[in-house]
């Protein structure tokens, strides 16, 4: 199913013009260089591709297909890095004395000879650069050798005539020798065209790999149904977090216990080339665009709309990313700079962002009252499909967290249930939407470097959003030890806590009602759990109003334990509070807000559980916003009335 939607969704966009992506046969690589060769095979000059920024990056481009290789020798078409086309290569000094520099007790040392060497590297030719020269080199002569092509004539010459220990005595390739030998991909130019652009090698190529396909296993794709050469070897997905720089593979097959009925490696799950391919191009464009993907703990996350329609797949893209809202970043000095530069653009964009707000609060304001969207509320017929998809690392594999299909109007409807579940009071510089990014890092300490969250939580919250059911116990566990831990508790964690207790009461898992969880402080609650955490809350403050320079207040010493075993604890808070109650200035009201809040409670609960605790701290929650809040400042017609 998810091979098919992606097949699916490289059809779409391999059919717009605007649309930048590798037809059957290629795919994108990063080029770092272009090595143009004159017609005569000689090294003309070198073109250093990359841009100009701080850190050069390489440029995109359409080249022969680079399949997935692993430690063996398998050169890639008029596009490679500097071991294939010059045969030299760079490693560590501690690298070339463990393989190289050995005593003659232990063998005859490895033939090689070095081209320079500094204290921590040295560049060499050796046997293994030397057979991927010549393996690059009869590649080409296999494909090219029957064009009648100045400039391929010239490109043969050039491989012919190269002697891998010249490379620093060229003046071209001694002076970007560091940058070559670190790896950047390298194109050729001929007759001021680029090889890999040429019709005629273009040619070449697709004969090459219609002739290697005939000779391949056949079987029917079980994507397709089709009859066709199946593909031993699917090509690497690049882009998710924490997985190898090289990519990794969803399927892949290498052991024996895999495999069933003496087939190799993927032929247990035959896939057709076509199919493969578009699968892993399709995959690979939606990883490298912004607009398409989010990261929720290790988890990397791509979604996309089933549409032609330009307008309307940046619409749902759009739509999506505000939903689940990117975390927060902090702007440093070249950003600050760049915004007074472009003052014009910010202003743009600060009038698109409260448009886009607005439109978020519509489809809320639909959702609440129970309306259905409509193409008007998202800008695309909420019948489209849409698609999420979550991949997280495995070593040299991916793993496929979760998969979730449905229209953009029903995904659209439950990931908006899910902020007015989150919804609570609270200051107003805080953000509307909370992202999930921001809620499961709630789970650590705050004040820690490294926030590792749980690799599972993030599959689980969401599938618990995607299908509209009860959140995850780990996650409400975790955001409760939390606030235990700490002794506080914000807007992100208290959101997270109503909205858990909300949905457990609306599946009939709970006994409390729902609508005596509500988003703001409820004086009218009976619920006793909540009453006590309101309780909690003006204790502390009691404390607090006697000295407000005091480090260390009963939330410090006793929140935990009040919010697990209130028997125990509560009534040694109330005998501390006829203390803090007479010195405090405000004593009399707090007092009288003690005697209200007990006037529901018949007697201290033993123990709490976990659901119980949730709404202690709900309520404590809802009590310290409610001594906080400011006051409204009537109107002048209110006053002069």
């Amino acid at each position: 199913m998810i091979i098919q939607s992606l097949c699916r969704h490289y059809d779409i966009l391999e059919k717009d013009e605007n649309v930048n992506i590798p037809k059957l046969g290629y795919s994108s690589a990063k080029i770092s260089f272009a090595l143009v060769i004159s017609s005569d095979g000689d090294l003309s000059h070198i073109v250093d591709l990359r841009n100009d920024d701080k850190k050069p990056k390489p440029k995109d481009m359409d080249v022969p297909i680079q399949k997935s290789r692993s430690s063996g020798v398998f050169p890639y078409f008029v596009c490679e890095n500097a071991k294939y086309v010059f045969g030299v290569e760079k490693i560590k000094k501690s690298d070339f004395e463990k393989k190289f520099d050995l005593p003659p007790s232990e063998g005859n040392p490895i033939e090689h000879k070095v081209l320079e060497e500094n204290d921590k590297e040295v560049t060499l030719v050796y046997p293994r650069s030397r057979e991927c020269f010549e393996a690059f080199k009869t590649l080409h002569h296999v494909i090219l050798n029957d064009l009648d092509d100045p400039g391929v004539r010239g490109f043969l010459s050039f491989l012919d005539s190269w002697n891998p220990e010249e490379f620093l005595e060229n003046p071209k390739t001694h002076q970007y020798k560091d940058d070559l030998l670190a790896g950047g991909n390298c194109v050729f130019e001929c007759d001021g065209i680029f090889l890999h652009q040429k019709s005629v090698v273009r040619n070449a190529w697709e004969n090459y790999s219609q002739d290697e396909a005939d000779g391949k296993f056949v079987s029917q794709c079980l994507v397709s149904g089709k009859l066709e050469p199946v593909a031993q070897v699917h090509q690497k997905i690049k882009g998710v977090v924490g997985a190898q720089s090289a990519g990794a593979s969803i399927v892949s097959f290498n052991d024996g216990a895999f495999c069933s009925y003496e087939k190799k490696q993927s032929f247990n799950s035959p896939i057709s080339e076509s199919s493969m391919f578009k699968y892993t191009t399709a995959l690979n464009q939606l990883l490298s665009s912004q607009s398409n993907k989010i990261r929720i703990a290790d988890t990397t996350v791509v979604f996309w709309a089933e549409t032609s329609d330009k307008i309307c797949k940046k619409s749902c893209e759009d739509l999506v990313k505000l939903f689940f809202a990117p975390p927060e970043t902090k702007k440093n000095e070249n950003d600050q700079e760049r915004e007074k530069n472009e003052e014009q653009n910010v202003e743009v964009s600060r009038v698109q962002d409260i448009s886009k707000t607005k439109q978020i609060e519509d489809i809320l304001n639909k959702v609440r009252i129970g309306k259905k969207v409509n193409q008007e509320d998202i800008g695309t017929d909420p019948e489209t499909n849409f698609y999420v998809l979550g991949l997280s690392p495995n070593n040299a594999r991916l793993a496929v967290r979760f998969w979730y299909v449905d229209r953009i109007g029903g995904f659209i409807e439950k990931v908006a249930r899910h902020h007015l579940d989150m919804e609570i009071i609270r200051d107003e510089y805080g953000p509307r939407n909370i992202s999930i990014y921001r809620l499961l890092n709630e789970t650590v300490p705050q004040n820690s470097d490294k926030k590792a969250v749980s690799p599972l939580l993030g599959g689980l919250i969401m599938r618990s959003i995607l299908t509209n059911t009860v959140y995850p116990i780990p996650l409400y566990s975790a955001i409760m030890s939390r606030v235990k831990v700490e002794g506080s508790i914000n807007f992100v964690r208290a959101g997270f806590i109503k909205a858990y207790l909300l949905r457990l009461s609306r599946s009939g898992l709970s006994n409390v009602k729902q609508d005596l969880i509500t988003m703001s402080l409820n004086e009218e609650s009976s619920n006793v759990p909540y009453r006590l955490g309101r309780l909690f809350a003006v204790l502390e403050k009691a404390q607090y109003d006697t000295n407000k320079e005091m480090k260390s207040t009963i939330n410090s010493k006793y929140f935990s334990s009040a919010s697990s075993t209130p028997a125990v604890v509560f009534p040694v808070l109330l005998k501390l509070a006829q203390h803090h109650v007479a010195k405090s200035e405000w004593g009399f009201k707090s007092n009288q807000l003690i005697e209200q809040i007990l006037t529901g409670v018949d007697e201290f609960p033993a123990y709490m559980n976990l659901e119980d605790q949730g709404m202690f701290m709900l309520g404590y929650y809802h009590q310290r916003k409610a001594f906080f809040k400011k006051k409204e400042v009537p109107s002048i017609e209110e006053v002069s009335s």
